[in-house]
């Protein structure tokens, strides 16, 4: 059935790393797809996030999930097979040689158990300038006093507990909350070209057409501060009051993703773009 509005999926091939295979346990070639879900409107796609991403492995062929952040970079199938795996790794995916090099430090490490427990909390947490700060303070573990290793175990338990939590109320967020609103407003300033005369001709067409991408643009942009605001104030304020995880770290550690990239969006991006406003809400609501 056609429709005008409606939800779309979408499959991406995005790109060749190297990664470590859980089923054939080894360090290979993998593709890596992603799964992207949006929304239409009549053919023309909205902004798609990106909901599962996984990679199959070369040699044994199994799919297992993946995390795309992880990558900073994607080679083409051609471009890999010009790289020996030693710099396939160092292009696609350092953090795994990282992790590699960290576990035998762990091991060294690992007569207390909250040293183990720390890094394991932040082995989930996303790269980043926080993450970085974290885990460079972690490595110093044999040179801080007690009080030291008590602070830098709390923040990192807390930091994990946030990014958890991002990560399971993302979902819920307020997506193209005012589109189709949007759309409707900007098609009745378009409609102008079918029943007035003086819009006909080129130049005030295309003023019609400017002033309608204005106005769906104005209307989708307070449709969704509104819906964001709610969402801040009945949503966000009370699960993390539940889940016991403070705002203010919420609020840093998605303040802490990289930029978007690929030409995919993951289920954080949506929070971070609005995070003035929500910062806002949660001030006015003295929650901060």
């Amino acid at each position: 059935m056609w429709t005008i509005w409606g939800p779309a999926s979408e499959i991406k091939d995005l790109g060749v790393v190297a990664e470590h295979c859980p089923y054939c346990d080894r360090t290979t070639t993998c593709l890596v797809r992603s799964v992207c879900k949006g929304a239409h409107i009549f053919f023309v796609k909205m902004t798609f996030v990106t909901k599962e991403t996984s990679c199959c492995c070369a040699v044994c062929g199994g799919w297992f999930p993946c995390e795309l952040w992880r990558y900073p970079t994607l080679m083409t199938v051609r471009e890999a097979g010009t790289l020996g795996m030693e710099n396939l790794l160092a292009k696609t995916n350092p953090g795994l040689v990282e992790r590699m090099q960290l576990k035998e430090q762990v091991s060294a490490l690992g007569g207390d158990p909250r040293f183990a427990v720390a890094y394991q909390q932040l082995e989930g947490m996303r790269p980043g300038a926080l993450h970085g700060e974290l885990l460079k303070q972690l490595l110093s573990w044999e040179r801080l006093e007690e009080e030291q290793r008590a602070s830098i175990v709390q923040r990192i338990s807390v930091s994990a507990r946030a990014w958890q939590f991002a990560r399971q109320i993302a979902p819920g967020f307020p997506g193209e909350a005012g589109c189709l609103a949007a759309f409707l407003a900007g098609l009745v300033v378009w409609s102008a070209f079918l029943w007035l005369p003086v819009v006909r001709d080129w130049l005030w067409g295309t003023v019609t057409v400017a002033v309608g991408c204005g106005v769906a643009a104005f209307t989708g942009h307070a449709f969704l501060g509104r819906r964001v605001r709610r969402w801040a104030r009945e949503v966000l304020a009370p699960e993390a009051e539940h889940a016991k995880v403070p705002l203010t770290t919420f609020l840093v550690v998605v303040d802490d993703l990289p930029e978007s990239r690929l030409g995919v969006m993951e289920e954080l991006w949506p929070i971070k773009d609005q995070i003035d406003t929500i910062r806002a809400v949660l001030l006015a609501e003295r929650k901060l």
